[in-house]
């Protein structure tokens, strides 16, 4: 297979090239994983994807610019999803991270203020474009706000423990504030407890997608 020869042409550069032995032990480990997954799978020498891995490697093995080298074995890492068809899970990362963003801010400005949510718009706005393209900027982007969205939720359920254990005192309070009936209060109550548990759901759940499928991302 084509593309296993220019890895392992890339392999055999990396042993003259002045880089740290630690370095150059990683990426070799990391481009042998690399040949053993392309050799288990079947792939159409036609397919433009693939075409492209060619051409850019067959420049890459003659470059001795270690960026240059570094960025290819993570184009060929990204290249595996498309080549398998397994770009499922780009679809659930992006779908999980609206959710958890749309979550954190409704959540947000009960207990942390409105400015907190407005501080992330720029960055969820750029996590969502870099999502759509792969870009490693985006998924960073996107790690980065997910752990606002944890704090959220459990903000949230540590006040709405704090809440229950003062009884119906809490919720005639709430409904005295909204100019809202002691059962509608519980019920809203209720309703943004459910909201906060599903933010903490999801604020994990795309986070351990997120790092499972990092190498995705380019």
């Amino acid at each position: 297979m084509q593309i296993v020869s220019i890895l392992k042409s890339i392999k055999e550069k990396l042993n003259k090239l002045q880089i740290s032995q630690n370095k150059r032990e990683k990426l070799q480990k990391t481009i042998n994983e690399l040949i053993e997954k392309y050799n288990s799978i079947e792939i159409d020498n036609g397919n433009a994807v693939y075409q492209g891995l060619i051409k850019k490697g067959k420049d890459i093995s003659k470059s001795t610019n270690i960026m240059e080298i570094e960025n290819y074995i993570k184009y060929c890492q990204a290249a595996i999803y498309d080549l398998t068809g397994n770009i499922k899970p780009l679809n659930t990362i992006f779908r999980a991270y609206l959710i958890t963003s749309v979550l954190f801010m409704l959540l947000a400005p009960q207990y942390l203020g409105p400015i907190l949510p407005l501080i992330f718009v720029v960055p969820i706005y750029f996590g969502v474009k870099g999502l759509k393209q792969r870009s490693a900027t985006g998924l960073t982007l996107m790690l980065s706000v997910l752990p606002m969205g944890l704090l959220t939720s459990v903000v949230w359920l540590k006040n709405a423990s704090l809440a229950i254990n003062q009884g119906n005192t809490f919720f005639e309070q709430l409904s005295s504030y909204y100019k809202m009936s002691v059962v509608a209060s519980r019920n809203l109550f209720i309703f943004f407890v459910v909201l906060s548990v599903l933010l903490l759901v999801s604020s994990v759940y795309t986070f351990m997608l997120g790092l499972k499928h990092r190498k995705m991302f380019i």
